[in-house]
């Protein structure tokens, strides 16, 4: 019931967020047909940290430009589903399969490039830890996203930094330096302290006790399933904070074969905050995504 393996594991399997938008891999690049959809080009780089209490915090790092044909999207989170977008308000569910069905049938595609040679130093100033990332095709899974990718496997960090660094391929030298988001603390889940492989009644809904959370959202991944709740935390919230999930939601995250397990449903409980901003890293727009994220494994009853 443990998750594991790369938290960028949307290049291997698609299991985020996504009724808005969803993954498609490649084992190779294409070009949108420029006669019949107009490209829109991008830069993205994301940085992901993440931190839960039963296995040591990571730093993960993923790059690329992408060219994009169809209607507008959020690319990043179709390259790397968990970097989708929040809900602006409220609870909504997203299924990845229908999102990338919805995708081919649009006709949209994105083609990818590697954004080489930028680094991620892990501190401000000259920081002595600099992530460099290195080449991967990203693997096919629905025919609209293709190409290769820069990305840094998840790497063990003593602890969480209260900056990175931006380090263009020109220079070895800082070119920004941005704040490392705070990570909400997870309270209470049902009005009991959470813990791994707990188990949580949600027959009545859900409701989520945290702290410090203003601005943040929180997701419910069941594991090798493809569907997601994804809440968000408004950003006026006050110290301490509640999220209800109510039953229907919670509904859809049962495989149609969870009755065989009682209808118990191992999922993932996940607490984040992002911050996106533009810097002149590679280009004068490159988005530049910074997230911090806990995980915690419970079993979801009936």
């Amino acid at each position: 019931m443990t998750p594991s393996g790369n938290r960028f594991r949307a290049l291997l399997v698609c299991l985020t967020p996504a009724v808005c938008l969803a993954i498609g891999c490649d084992g190779g690049g294409r070009m949108p047909d420029a006669q019949t959809q107009p490209a829109a080009y991008s830069a993205e780089l994301s940085v992901r940290f993440e931190v839960s209490p039963d296995r040591p915090a990571t730093v993960s790092v993923l790059g690329f430009r992408a060219a994009s044909a169809g209607p507008e999207t959020d690319v990043q989170g179709l390259v790397d589903p968990l970097a989708a977008a929040a809900p602006d308000q409220g609870c909504v569910l997203r299924d990845v399969d229908l999102s990338n069905r919805a995708l081919a049938t649009r006709g949209s595609s994105v083609d990818l490039e590697e954004l080489g040679g930028v680094g991620v130093g892990l501190g401000a100033g000259a920081p002595s830890t600099v992530i460099r990332t290195f080449p991967r095709v990203y693997p096919d899974v629905a025919g609209v996203v293709g190409g290769v990718v820069g990305e840094a496997a998840p790497q063990p960090i003593a602890s969480l930094p209260e900056h990175v660094s931006l380090i263009s391929p020109d220079s070895e030298l800082p070119v920004a330096e941005l704040a490392v988001p705070a990570l909400p603390k997870l309270l209470a889940i049902n009005g009991s302290a959470p813990a791994a492989g707990m188990r949580v009644d949600g027959s009545g809904g859900l409701s989520l006790s945290l702290a410090g959370a203003g601005g943040s959202f929180i997701e419910l991944r069941p594991f090798g399933a493809t569907v997601v709740v994804s809440c968000a935390v408004p950003s006026n919230a006050s110290t301490e904070s509640v999220v209800s999930i109510p039953r229907a939601l919670l509904a859809h995250l049962r495989a149609p074969d969870a009755a065989a397990n009682g209808g118990n449903v191992g999922l993932s409980v996940e607490v984040a905050r992002r911050v996106r901003v533009r810097e002149p890293l590679v280009t004068a727009g490159t988005r530049v995504s910074v997230e911090v994220r806990s995980t915690l494994a419970v079993e979801l009853r009936p």
